[in-house]
């Protein structure tokens, strides 16, 4: 019974959760990446996120990243999240990790689930930040314009 109250309480507080949206500033968090080493993230360091919550959508983004120089994504003050929260924790362990570290490129994971960026089904979520504060909020449901991104 306690354990399905408070199930039920996690569960609203998602709901409720506020996803950001144009204007809005960001609040200073934490992430793992790909070498589960914990990085900072704020709008000083970043300014275009990308935030992919299917694999389709991250097979898009890997393919893209892979045809770019190691630092690409620093240099362009952008950050690349992977929400992973849905894969089974043997396979994040067994295959996933192993994949991603072989990356030239950091990759920032959600092992839980993305309440604060919003997403779309079959889309990459592209949230540009100025002068802290979101600037726009796209959807790249097209692999071939990630490149758009970065003009």
């Amino acid at each position: 019974m306690l354990k399905s109250l408070i199930g039920l309480i996690l569960i609203m507080g998602f709901c409720f959760a506020d996803v950001i949206k144009e204007g809005d500033s960001l609040k200073t968090f934490t992430l793992p990446d790909q070498f589960d080493k914990v990085h900072t993230i704020d709008t000083k360091k970043y300014e275009i996120f990308l935030i992919s919550s299917q694999k389709d959508v991250s097979s898009w983004v890997n393919d893209f990243l892979k045809t770019k120089e190691k630092g690409f994504l620093e240099r362009n003050r952008a950050i690349y999240i992977s929400d992973i929260h849905t894969m089974p924790s043997f396979v994040t362990s067994l295959f996933a990790l192993p994949k991603m570290r072989k990356y030239n490129y950091t990759m920032m994971l959600f092992y839980e689930k993305n309440t604060l960026f919003p997403v779309q089904d079959d889309a990459l979520s592209v949230v540009k930040f100025e002068e802290g504060k979101v600037k726009t909020i796209r959807f790249i449901k097209d692999g071939k314009k990630i490149e758009e991104i970065f003009k």
